[in-house]
């Protein structure tokens, strides 16, 4: 090679490198408010990864000026690049609204909810847009999500007003009917005791009443196992258990001449008569207060009294818990290996929860903490079919039960347990099935993963929505910084700092820092539960504070602890018929096997 081209190549790196700082210096400017006038470069020796954040700054720095045509070229150029066109679309959508062009602005916002349901910054403009253009049914819509999340007087003022005003709007209750279920009678499967009166925390709700349908008759027995009741079904038959707590005694109220029999039993077995049988339970109470449920359940429901409330367990056989579980937890519409997965590791979830003590009235909730389970109507054959396939397989580790977890979207990298935050797996096409040293430990690596992620397993896909692997959200500092204040009585916010993260990105250590006191955050949970309009989907997040608008950008990586498996890696991998569900688990739980444990003596 002649000394000339070795020179050419030589400057070319320098200059790539030079170009690479100088850009990120140039974004810091912005950031800061201190970008009088951005310089030029040449363009087409830069990086795409260059390209991508000058245009970003640029872009941003020409719509502050107010210089929307300017702006316009620099966004159509980012439309491709997810999520940073979650953020130009904010932009333009805020300033159309500001500038009273609300079909435009609708437009933009419409964009940023369509690709994540969960960027609630957006979807208050677009609530007040709907309510602007008087499009009212779409905006009760929007302002009745907002109203989750500790709602201001605006919110509740809109929701009462519409409430009032749209004609669709009328108290109505499901056309109540049983569903057809098939029970598998060649399955030997250990029951499992679901508390279905739990919150999604797996708190206990606190109630005193239950009312419920039987598609077939049912005995009511004691807690010494003695015929209590005999009792008619149908849906001309509601029935209702109460607590009597004065009296410490369970009352059961028989229709249809709502006699009430009394009972000073601690708890009580509702049973069915028949196998196929359901349950229906329409309402929960709490005096006065009513929790509509419109939950079918199979199998036994336990009523339990304690001091001053009652608790509602379903028994049931485990595969027949999973038919709801799997559906519930990973969709119907997923494929086949992706649904066989989803089974063997809600499985064993399952038979460990049964040997361990999570909850001190029964296995598991019926919430996320443990897995989500709402019963018959989450049904689906090809769901069903799944779980049968892979009747009483469980994974085990070390001869043992596997403690195992899993989460919706890793964002591309993931931990095999909570207990050791190197052992990171890669869910991308490189070095995918090994260990990898991938760390985010600077600010340009942090960028890229975050705004120009590589092509995910987990990526968005038919199958996986564009915000589950990678979000924008986008807070005003007044705004956060009274809702942080009210949390932790900081005072005026003044910085938020990224104190130490995983190298997988997953932050474990946050100091908010305010004009009063200093917190550090380092529980997962209170690390995203920082936003006002609902939490962040993970713990995972490059943080940028933009000094001009006083605006924090949190971008975002997955959704969930990032531990375990990848729900959304799994659907795609099976989609594309790359691994069938035994390498699909190998893949995400190294070193461990799968058993059969139905039809052995149970372990």
């Amino acid at each position: 090679m002649k000394l000339a081209n070795i020179i050419f190549l030589f400057f070319l790196l320098f200059l790539t490198k030079l170009y690479s700082s100088e850009i990120l210096e140039l974004r810091k400017q912005y950031l800061k408010g201190e970008l009088i006038k951005p310089p030029t470069y040449f363009q087409e020796n830069f990086t795409e990864t260059e390209e991508i954040l000058y245009n970003l700054t640029l872009f941003e720095h020409n719509l502050d000026k107010n210089n929307l045509e300017e702006a316009q070229k620099y966004a159509l150029s980012l439309q491709d690049y997810y999520p940073i066109s979650q953020l130009v679309n904010f932009k333009l959508g805020e300033h159309y609204f500001l500038n009273k062009n609300y079909i435009a602005a609708k437009e933009y916002f419409e964009k940023c909810i369509k690709n994540d349901s969960q960027f609630h910054e957006a979807r208050r403009y677009l609530a007040k847009i709907c309510f602007e253009l008087k499009e009212y049914e779409n905006a009760y819509k929007h302002y009745n999500v907002l109203s989750w999340f500790r709602p201001d007087k605006d919110v509740l003022e809109k929701i009462e007003y519409l409430t009032n005003h749209i004609s669709y709007w009328q108290e109505t209750t499901e056309t109540l009917k049983f569903a057809e279920i098939s029970v598998s009678t060649s399955i030997v499967s250990p029951k499992i005791d679901v508390g279905i009166s739990t919150k999604d925390n797996g708190k206990l709700m606190q109630i005193d009443c239950v009312k419920f349908y039987s598609k077939d008759d049912f005995v009511i027995y004691n807690e010494d196992g003695k015929k209590f009741l005999e009792c008619k079904g149908g849906l001309n038959n509601q029935w209702t258990i109460v607590y009597r707590t004065r009296l410490k005694k369970i009352g059961v109220i028989a229709p249809p001449l709502n006699k009430e029999i009394r009972t000073s039993s601690k708890f009580i077995i509702v049973e069915p008569k028949f196998s196929t049988n359901t349950f229906i339970i329409t309402e929960y109470k709490w005096f006065k207060n009513s929790f509509p449920q419109l939950r079918e359940y199979r199998g036994k429901l336990i009523i339990k009294r304690l001091k001053d409330q009652i608790i509602v367990i379903n028994k049931l056989p485990i595969e027949e818990y999973l038919y709801s579980v799997v559906a519930r937890e990973i969709g119907k519409d997923r494929p086949d290996e992706a649904l066989k997965t989803q089974a063997i590791i809600a499985r064993t979830l399952a038979v460990y929860r049964t040997k361990t003590s999570s909850h001190k009235y029964f296995d598991v909730c019926r919430g996320q903490h443990c897995q989500a389970y709402e019963g018959v109507r989450c049904e689906a054959e090809n769901v069903t079919k799944a779980v049968n396939d892979t009747t009483g397989e469980v994974i085990f580790n070390n001869g043992k039960v596997a403690n195992i977890f899993f989460h919706a979207n890793c964002g591309g990298l993931f931990s095999i347990s909570f207990f050791n935050k190197h052992d990171l797996i890669a869910d991308f096409e490189i070095n995918i099935d090994t260990q990898t040293t991938f760390a985010l430990n600077n600010q340009e690596k942090l960028f890229s993963w975050y705004l120009l992620p590589p092509k995910l397993y987990c990526g968005p896909s038919q199958l996986v929505h564009p915000g589950c692997s990678r979000w924008l959200r986008v807070v005003k500092r007044t705004e956060l910084s009274k809702y942080l204040n009210e949390k932790y009585k900081i005072g005026n916010l003044k910085e938020i700092k990224i104190i130490e993260r995983k190298d997988n990105g997953y932050i474990t250590k946050l100091k908010l820092i305010g004009t009063k006191k200093k917190v550090v955050l380092n529980c997962e949970h209170l690390i995203r539960n920082i936003t006002p309009l609902g939490n962040l989907r993970s713990a995972s997040f490059y943080l940028e504070y933009n000094k001009t608008n006083s605006t924090y950008y949190f971008w975002g990586a997955g959704w969930g602890h990032g531990v375990g498996m990848c729900q959304s890696g799994v659907s795609n991998l099976a989609k594309e018929g790359k691994k069938n569900y035994i390498d699909i688990i190998k893949h995400y739980y190294p070193n461990t096997e799968i058993k059969k444990i139905y039809f052995l003596p149970y372990p």
